[in-house]
């Protein structure tokens, strides 16, 4: 389905590079093939980072995918992942077959010979006509997936380098002097350290740097037959990659530990969870200066992105923004230590004319301060912390909080 240009255009230069906007379609399951790209092109997305291509290929099984809707998580377990030859191949017809989009080559070297590899596998991705090397730091579900679960694997890639990092500078300083088109790295919170990773790659030369979001975790699981996996044509349960809206609070706290490391003309990627354009600004809020989309292209279509980018424009206008780089960063000055909290005195109050006596409040265990007189809940001020719980539990909006006089610091 094609869209009119004023739907999707929100022109910027970065790394040299003409973007349409900054939504990028994010490496994995829907850019694995000429017609997505195709697809993604005429949706209107500002860049496509190809499948993930691994030299030499391991690990690559027929998929297996679980939307898990209640928890809102998407889980997969095994993924077919592009040979290196089919990775080039894939970027030649893609080049030739687009003219505004830009094109990520998304790449990992597992071999025994980093220094070459890596830069090989860069020079004839360069040739075949990518306009971005994206290295692959980030994949949970390979060789770290398999040292987790009690394995052993000698080919490191994805996650496994990526939380080193050593090991992520040597790599991008290799691909940077090979290459002359930008080098992006995409890294994991796996080692619980992206912040520091990040910044190793800027001082490196990167331009740009940023998270997947993505974790291994066990899903949910049958207590009845907790020896079987949940997904279909699988039997055992393994660890899962994990993704979608329940992942995005620890992708927005990624990017606000990259972003607090980082130099302001540094560039920085953002992915977990977006699924319209308030959760795109959010991570612009955080820093983000692109965001990458997989899971809700998976779910729901490339179509997604005119409305979110349509979605953008008109918030931007309305609080008059003149680019995404007014309000890049903006929360993470005002993100304030637990010591420096600014907290009122408080009560929470149950309006008696809207509360219908379910008695939920009443439940709450570690509050004391809610009684029932007669069949309606009613607030001891004086036993009141202010957690506000109730606020949250109440059915009907019954209670809210009343805010009393600052607390002293101390």
């Amino acid at each position: 389905m094609a869209f009119k240009e004023a739907d999707y255009l929100m022109p910027f230069e970065a790394a040299g590079l003409q973007f349409r906007n900054n939504f990028v379609v994010a490496s994995g399951p829907t850019v694995k093939n000429l017609s997505q790209i195709q697809e993604i092109e005429a949706s209107g997305w500002g860049a496509a980072s190809l499948k993930l291509a691994i030299e030499p290929t391991y690990i690559s099984k027929p998929p297996r995918y679980r939307w898990v809707k209640k928890h809102k998580y998407h889980a997969f377990t095994a993924e077919t992942r592009l040979s290196f030859e089919a990775g080039l191949k894939l970027m030649e017809q893609a080049r030739r077959a687009t003219s505004e989009l830009i094109l990520y080559a998304n790449m990992s070297y597992a071999g025994p010979d980093p220094d070459r590899g890596w830069a090989e596998m860069a020079r004839k991705y360069e040739a075949a006509g990518a306009h971005v090397i994206e290295l692959n730091m980030c994949c949970p579900n390979m060789s770290f997936n398999v040292v987790c679960s009690g394995g052993d694997s000698t080919a490191l890639s994805g996650a496994s380098v990526g939380s080193v990092p050593e090991l992520v500078s040597e790599a991008a300083t290799v691909v940077r002097a090979a290459v002359k088109i930008p080098v992006f790295v995409k890294l994991t919170p796996e080692g619980g350290r992206i912040g520091q990773v990040a910044r190793a790659c800027f001082e490196a030369g990167i331009p740009c740097a940023g998270t997947t979001a993505n974790r291994l975790a066990i899903v949910d699981f049958d207590v009845y037959n907790p020896t079987r996996g949940i997904h279909h044509l699988q039997d055992e349960p393994t660890l899962a990659c994990m993704s979608g809206p329940w992942i995005r609070p620890l992708a927005l706290r990624d990017v606000y530990e990259i972003r607090a490391l980082a130099g302001e003309e540094d560039l920085v990627m953002g992915s977990g969870g977006v699924d319209d354009w308030r959760t795109a600004a959010q991570f612009m809020m955080c820093g983000a200066d692109f965001v990458q989309v997989c899971t809700a292209t998976m779910l729901k279509g490339f179509g997604i992105l005119p409305g979110m980018v349509k979605g953008l424009k008109a918030f931007m206008e309305e609080q008059g923004y003149r680019s995404y780089r007014d309000f890049r960063g903006v929360v993470g000055p005002h993100i304030t230590p637990a010591t420096g909290l600014t907290l009122y005195q408080g009560h929470s109050e149950i309006d008696p004319e809207a509360c219908t006596g379910c008695g939920l409040c009443l439940k709450i265990g570690h509050c004391q301060a809610i009684t029932m007189e007669g069949e309606k809940a009613q607030v001891n001020q004086e036993d009141c912390t202010g957690c506000a719980t109730c606020t949250d539990i109440c059915p009907v909006g019954a209670a809210r909080m009343i805010q009393g006089e600052r607390i002293p610091a101390g």
